[in-house]
């Protein structure tokens, strides 16, 4: 799972990867995503704080909503939505990357027949809890999944807002690419014939991660390329408030995380895999900030016992720039089924 419209400016701090066309050359050194410290700081450390707010499930992504629904609810059916797509019901193996605390685990096996749900992450307090729970069939490992080596082939794969952790602080196209394209191939390589992989992502505009930040609302909703009229005053003022909001929740709430579009995910699956399915969502991701707003607000003193006041306020201050980011239009809830070629 990870944070919405959030630019992270941060510089990775792994080897960029030796590539030998699209693939990352076996035995050499090879970018593996947010390292195990960026994963502590937001899931173990902040996460107290998180744990709070989250709801019944502690879905840590996007929900999809419906009238009427409470936040457990449009969890739940978020849930279901993936486990659909993905055509995991009744699955003998399914793969959950980026598995938080298990609440895709358990509803596989316990509403839709799965008969092994393999979970991966990279924080060892997401595992634990998933662990104290004794659900049965579930299986969590502290496992990065470039490191993953299934024991068999797995029927479906799903991933919920991990695809933010992959490529790091990267500000070049290629490089992001080039490593989503390392896991869809492994993807390639995990699932039977024709088996799906279904994606949740925050996801930039369509224009991109620097257009996305700096152009007006009403530029990036005109039909088209962006226009060309001259930025105003006001334009440049927002846009440097936008910088220093993504500057800020890169350094003190995301590091080393960098939000892709759509377009980086198509072009790293190509050849690999066909996208069946698509839906951009952005109401779902500004009704799910707007709840966890809320319960934040409610909860921040108790937050502020765990992790401190100033680490309260950098997670309250990224949860209303990414709603803003989201009500602008500079980010979107992006969901793709992807299936093997």
């Amino acid at each position: 799972m990870s944070g919405n419209g959030k630019p992270a400016a941060s510089q990775p701090t792994h080897d960029t990867p030796t590539t030998r066309g699209t693939s990352v050359e076996k035995g050499a050194s090879a970018y593996k995503g947010s390292s195990t410290k960026a994963i502590l700081h937001h899931y173990d450390y902040l996460g107290d704080f998180y744990r709070l707010f989250l709801g019944e499930d502690l879905v840590y992504s996007h929900a999809m909503w419906e009238a009427g629904d409470t936040l457990e609810a449009a969890q739940r059916r978020k849930l279901d939505h993936h486990i659909a797509a993905a055509r995991a019901e009744g699955a003998e193996r399914v793969l959950d990357v980026g598995c938080g605390y298990g609440s895709l685990l358990h509803r596989m096996v316990e509403c839709h027949g799965v008969q092994r749900a393999v979970g991966l992450t990279l924080s060892p307090a997401e595992a634990a809890r998933v662990r104290a729970q004794g659900w049965p069939r579930c299986e969590v490992r502290v496992e990065n999944w470039f490191d993953h080596r299934p024991d068999g082939p797995y029927d479906a794969v799903i991933v919920i807002e991990a695809v933010e952790h992959f490529a790091g602080g990267t500000l070049w196209r290629s490089r992001r690419v080039a490593r989503y394209r390392e896991f869809f191939r492994r993807c390639h390589d995990w699932l039977r014939p024709a088996g799906r992989l279904s994606v949740q992502a925050n996801a930039w505009s369509r224009y991109g991660w620097l257009a996305s930040v700096l152009l007006s609302p009403e530029r990036l909703a005109a039909d088209g390329a962006p226009g060309r009229s001259r930025p105003t005053g006001r334009d440049a003022a927002a846009a440097v408030r936008n910088l220093r909001s993504g500057l800020h929740a890169s350094r003190t709430v995301f590091p080393e995380c960098f939000v892709p579009t759509r377009s980086e995910l198509a072009d790293a699956s190509a050849g690999l895999f066909r996208i069946v399915s698509e839906r951009r969502d952005p109401e779902d991701g500004i009704r799910t900030l707007g709840a966890w707003i809320e319960l934040a607000e409610e909860n921040q003193e108790d937050g502020a016992r765990l992790i401190g006041r100033r680490a309260v306020d950098d997670i309250q201050r990224e949860l209303r720039t990414s709603l803003r980011f989201l009500q602008e239009g500079r980010a979107t809830t992006l969901r793709l089924v992807f299936e093997k070629l």
